[in-house]
């Protein structure tokens, strides 16, 4: 279910854990490895754990979950068995949605993460009403339009036929889960919470971003950087800075 990014930061003299564990959540369609091109521009002390939600890479062997509270079910439990220091979540679009979902489970537990980040995705109860349409009942040559208009996926990976069919078969199961998604009405996080978003990105119009704060008991950092729906991809040295930036800020908060 999860993989290391990079090598595992060595632990200091006296046994001390890393400074930090922080868990990336994937796009619809995505997994675990799209997020290794970004592991070199984090801070070295991090320890950086991609989740791979079932039917792909280390959890291929299992069937999609058909929600997010499927997702975390699993999710959850197998953060906290492992971890024993501060930790962080990050989720790219689908992932941001999980992730919040996410986050109001382990807000139960006595060891919530310090900081939470959502990228590319509307607050929750207007992602619900967003994403009214059943992407996931596309046939497969509109679901191949739907990657190549997105960007984010090589056009040689599209152009191959069991490749595009596999794609195709996870994009509709993840699509599944966000077109059926609905909020469930309940008291804001008090996790400090960032935003971030792409500038050219059609989900990241103000009037579905903006009201992420009233999911979030503090006040929550916006960062809006160059790019689409993937700009994290491109941006990777901004968005590791930005997130190295506000987490610093929450345990400056925390100390006063």
């Amino acid at each position: 279910m999860f993989r290391d990014l990079r090598k595992r930061p060595a632990s200091s003299s006296d046994g001390t854990a890393e400074e930090l564990t922080c868990y990336f959540l994937h796009h619809a369609g995505g997994s675990a490895v799209g997020f290794m091109p970004l592991a070199r521009a984090f801070p070295p002390g991090w320890r950086l754990r991609a989740v791979d939600l079932p039917a792909r890479g280390t959890a291929s062997h299992q069937t999609h979950v058909q929600n997010a509270a499927e997702a975390v079910e699993l999710l959850a439990p197998a953060i906290l068995d492992e971890v024993s220091g501060p930790y962080a979540v990050f989720g790219h679009s689908m992932g941001a949605l999980i992730g919040y979902e996410l986050i109001r489970e382990l807000e139960r537990s006595t060891q919530p993460p310090v900081w939470f980040g959502v990228s590319a995705m509307p607050a929750p109860q207007l992602a619900s009403e967003y994403f009214s349409e059943r992407r996931d009942l596309w046939p497969p040559e509109r679901l191949l339009d739907f990657m190549r208009r997105l960007g984010g996926t090589p056009e040689e990976m599209l152009d191959d036929p069991d490749m595009a069919d596999w794609m195709v078969g996870i994009l509709r199961g993840d699509l599944h889960l966000v077109d059926t998604y609905e909020y469930t009405a309940g008291p804001p996080v008090s996790v400090p919470m960032s935003v971030f978003m792409g500038v050219e990105d059609e989900l990241s119009e103000p009037e579905l971003i903006d009201d992420w704060q009233s999911y979030c008991t503090r006040p929550l950092r916006f960062h809006t950087l160059p790019g689409g729906h993937f700009y994290l991809f491109e941006q990777a040295e901004s968005l590791a800075r930005y997130m190295a930036e506000d987490i610093e800020k929450v345990k400056e908060t925390a100390q006063t």
